[in-house]
């Protein structure tokens, strides 16, 4: 049961009209004056009365809100898209309901265009998701190459590594050389090596313990993906 109290005028004609908890009475009001509605309720007119709340347009505005902040991140954008679609489904829905129970409109037409606006918004998260792709493919394949380490010399702890480094490939490529001593690990850049371009690398890298075996691990990735330092994964 619904309890007797102000709500929205469902005939449209006053801002609000009373129900006694059972049915809608001439009792009406519009900017806080109270008043006696003349036409009454309408003839033949009924109603169970007044449905408090629009779960629905509150839905939205919440679903279109988190999707606005989540679709643009690479990967996440999938649940951006889910929360933006649920954001206009619920906003439509939510809009029809505040014809009948009058409220929550506001909340279901922001709802719809936080929706649209994620919906927008995934676009980025979209591209951002296949450069990120691209870019991490580029790191862990970084096509023919070949490594060589001509001498590695020991002088206590500190620790230096020499050796080419050959682009096989045909075209122009950066690379990413993880040179590991040891337990400790020394990485070293190349930029637009040309195809069959040999260039020279050197490792120095000081061990946390004196060391007898001067054996040298040479991981060739390409570039680091957007410039963030991450460690090697090989194919």
């Amino acid at each position: 049961m619904t309890p007797a109290g102000w709500f929205p005028d469902p005939l449209g004609r006053y801002e609000h009209r009373y129900f006694n908890g059972t049915t809608w009475t001439p009792d009406v009001s519009n900017g806080g004056q109270r008043m006696v509605d003349p036409l009454g309720t309408g003839p033949g007119y009924s109603s169970p009365g007044p449905q408090q709340g629009n779960g629905m347009a509150t839905a939205a505005l919440t679903c279109g809100i988190i999707g606005t902040l989540v679709a643009w991140i690479p990967f996440v954008v999938i649940v951006g898209i889910v929360l933006g679609i649920l954001a206009l489904v619920f906003g439509i829905k939510g809009l029809r309901r505040s014809a009948n129970v009058g409220s929550g409109r506001g909340l279901a037409i922001a709802g719809i265009v936080t929706g649209g606006l994620t919906l927008l918004i995934s676009v980025i998260g979209i591209v951002l998701s296949v450069l990120m792709v691209q870019a991490l493919a580029d790191f862990i394949e970084p096509g023919p190459v070949d490594t060589d380490v001509t001498e590695c010399r020991l002088d206590g702890r500190d620790a230096r590594a020499e050796g080419t480094l050959t682009n096989e490939s045909r075209t122009v490529r950066d690379y990413t050389l993880f040179v590991t001593i040891g337990e400790e690990v020394d990485v070293i850049s190349f930029e637009r090596v040309a195809p069959g371009e040999t260039v020279d690398w050197v490792a120095r890298i000081r061990t946390r313990t004196l060391i007898d075996d001067c054996r040298t691990e040479v991981v060739v990735q390409g570039p680091f993906p957007f410039g963030i330092e991450i460690d090697p994964i090989e194919s």
